[in-house]
């Protein structure tokens, strides 16, 4: 992190990338998964809930001449997942073989965003942006923890009880069954960017709405991938914007 901010500074002080500008940002996240079924008329069975995340990092914003058009790419750490409610499963354990959780899923994540903006200056303290571009993602570790019930398959009722689930996350496209203590996600993830706020001096307030392309959690009855809000306060460290042409 230390080589990539020496490198960001260098580069800023050339002339050719005088309208670089730096700074951090930092947001709170609604995490959730789109699903689709992995068998042709088979219930997926998954009740997928929002969850709490986060995410921080550094980001970068150079003007792409006098257009209005921003180019700005991040590196930021993040956490995504899911709660996951209700999954089908087969527990094989005592009298009992299928059941189901309720789990919340967690993942420790480096994304790469890579936005392009559209700038309107209000005014010499606002302006207001929006844009989209596309993003690529690495998986790093995270658990899975909840709970399972049992289904007594003698007495056709669910068994009494809740059973713990805390799994470690693996990195593999397998698929999960999490009540065996299998949870397992998939190493990359990529996707699109779609975000628009607003700017008064240096600081930034935005919104965007985020969506994964790459299957990174799946079950015998179920494919689920990354589907997210977040909500982003920025702050520009250094850096100027482009002069405009008189």
């Amino acid at each position: 992190m230390k080589k990539l901010l020496i490198c960001i500074l260098c580069l800023a002080s050339l002339e050719g990338f005088s309208q670089l500008r730096v700074g951090v940002q930092g947001s709170f996240s609604a995490l959730t998964y789109w699903q689709n079924n992995r068998y042709e008329g088979l219930d997926a069975a998954e009740f997928t809930m929002a969850k709490n995340g986060w995410q921080a990092g550094i980001f970068a914003e150079y003007d792409l001449g006098y257009s209005g058009l921003v180019l700005q790419p991040a590196l930021m750490f993040a956490t995504t997942g899911a709660h996951l409610g209700q999954s089908k499963g087969f527990v094989n354990q005592g009298s009992f073989v299928t059941g189901y959780s309720d789990t919340k899923l967690d993942v420790n994540t480096v994304r790469l965003p890579v936005n392009l903006l559209y700038t309107y200056r209000i005014n010499t303290k606002w302006k207001v942006f929006a844009g989209l571009g596309p993003f690529i993602a690495k998986n790093l570790s995270g658990t899975e923890k909840g709970y399972y019930k049992g289904y007594d398959n003698s007495t056709n009722n669910y068994v009494p009880g809740q059973y713990p689930i805390n799994n470690k996350v693996h990195i593999s496209d397998d698929f999960s069954n999490n009540t065996l203590g299998k949870s397992n996600v998939s190493s990359l993830d990529a996707g699109m960017d779609i975000l628009m706020g607003v700017q008064w001096k240096k600081l930034q307030i935005s919104a965007n709405w985020t969506r994964g392309f790459i299957r990174q959690y799946h079950t015998t009855y179920v494919n689920m991938g990354n589907e997210d809000w977040n909500f982003t306060v920025g702050y520009i460290l250094f850096g100027h914007e482009r002069k405009p042409r008189l």
